[in-house]
């Protein structure tokens, strides 16, 4: 197959991100934005952080690469991709990768004649730490099912089903040390609900493709008790 492109142009052919990435099962990655130029004059390869205004490295060969805001004293320098001395220093490798370096990199590589870019988003997620679900009884008949869970990241969603009825439910969030801790409770009526029914607390996190699970057996006419499955 034959690819043709502008005399003076330069064009990104691939951009390889992370899309998902457990925090802490990885020492260090590689984001790589592979580019082909038949003109190096004036060649710069920019890495930026969400967007423009948030630069995180650049290489203008044949000079050192220089890592910059969030990423400085984040990356391996010495790193290369290739021994192409025009590419070699194109990609990022990053040390250590923490939750804080979730978000869109863009790519940008540019001539003084040409200019390409590309963005990918990366995730680095933390499943949660605890993750509860307790039934109570109320007095005027009605039961109340809160669920709650502690040290995820990103932000997570939470919803409680009865019977795979969703329920209405109200919610609250907050972040703590750079993690959320989710709570989210409905209410019932008992007489609403069949004598056994299965309740469900379902957590997802979007952004991480990441989903949990909580379940509980619901006797109407006595005592409940919990079955936990994980």
């Amino acid at each position: 197959m034959l690819i043709t492109f502008g005399v003076h142009s330069v064009r990104i052919i691939s951009i390889r991100v992370p899309e998902v990435l457990q925090y802490g099962s990885k020492d260090a990655i590689t984001l790589d934005c592979d580019y082909i130029t038949n003109n190096v004059t004036g060649l710069v390869v920019k890495w930026f952080y969400m967007d423009r205004s948030q630069p995180v490295y650049q290489w203008i060969p044949p000079q050192k690469p220089q890592a910059l805001g969030i990423l400085k004293n984040k990356l391996d320098l010495s790193y290369k991709v290739s021994k192409n001395p025009y590419t070699q220093h194109r990609a990022l490798r990053i040390l250590s990768p923490s939750t804080e370096l979730t978000g869109n990199y863009t790519c940008v590589v540019s001539t003084f004649l040409s200019e390409d870019e590309r963005t990918r988003p990366m995730t680095i997620f933390v499943p949660e730490t605890k993750f509860d679900m307790i039934q109570d009884r109320l007095s005027d008949g009605y039961l109340n099912i809160i669920c709650s869970v502690e040290g995820v990241f990103p932000r997570p969603e939470l919803v409680i089903l009865a019977g795979n009825r969703l329920l209405n439910s109200k919610s609250s969030i907050k972040i703590i040390e750079g993690r959320y801790t989710a709570l989210t409770s409905a209410v019932i009526r008992i007489d609403s609900l069949p004598p056994t029914v299965e309740i469900l607390c379902d957590m997802q996190v979007p952004l991480a493709n990441y989903f949990s699970r909580k379940r509980d057996i619901f006797f109407r006419g006595k005592i409940y008790f919990h079955i936990f499955y994980y």
